[in-house]
């Protein structure tokens, strides 16, 4: 469950900031989003089985 919770704040970052941010930041700020999510998962989530 809280997978997918981290899953949905993940995207709903990510759509936040493209409305919000400028070109570049966009590029780095989605990239960071997706660097947290993915240290979430693997630390604490589904993903923590297949490491």
């Amino acid at each position: 469950m809280t997978d997918l919770i981290t899953i949905i704040i993940a995207i709903l970052a990510i759509v936040l900031i493209m409305k919000i941010a400028a070109k570049i930041l966009k590029f780095i700020l989605t990239i960071a989003v997706v660097i947290a999510a993915f240290y979430i998962l693997t630390n604490y989530g589904f993903l923590s089985g297949l490491l």
